[in-house]
């Protein structure tokens, strides 16, 4: 079945956001990568539920679709959509006071791909594992072992978002 331009477009606007958000929610909450494989997923199946055909008995290569704007959107425009609302949601709905953790520096590496990502590997008690992305300054003067403070403050869902980082061994 041809898709029209509206569906094309709304699919492209969602897809950049989508990415964005996933990208930031991974490098910024807590269990990031589950959250955004979870709503991938949710979204996902909701298109391919919203999807299905009015009558079975139509040809899926028809040109012509007769479903309701709504139910005529590619399965995973509604896997985009999802990711941007859970995704803005998360980032930007923090509620409560900040938290200042102490944590040690687990390990520290240098992520190559497209884009280097320098990272410093946290193990905080009360929240788990975490890889913090940081600057290359800041990550040239951490070494494994050292203490970092992070600041964390909780969203509407409960979930807890690092908002800030610095060496503790300053202070």
């Amino acid at each position: 079945m041809k898709a029209n331009t509206a569906s094309q477009f709304l699919w492209f606007v969602f897809i950049i956001p989508a990415i964005w958000f996933s990208i930031a929610v991974i490098d910024k909450m807590f269990y990031g990568v589950e959250l955004v494989c979870a709503s991938a997923l949710i979204g996902f199946i909701v298109g391919l539920l919203l999807h299905k055909k009015v009558n079975p008995s139509e040809l899926w290569d028809s040109y012509v679709d007769k479903r309701s704007f709504f139910r005529s959107q590619r399965r995973t425009t509604y896997m985009f959509i999802l990711l941007t609302v859970v995704g803005f949601l998360n980032l930007h709905t923090l509620i409560g006071e900040p938290k200042i953790v102490i944590t040690e520096i687990v390990d520290k590496r240098i992520s190559t791909g497209r884009v280097s990502k320098n990272i410093l590997a946290i193990s905080p008690i009360e929240f788990g594992p975490f890889n913090l992305n940081v600057s290359e300054k800041f990550w040239q003067s951490q070494a494994v072992g050292d203490q970092l403070a992070i600041t964390v403050q909780e969203n509407i869902f409960g979930l807890n978002v690092v908002t800030n980082y610095t060496s503790a061994n300053s202070q």
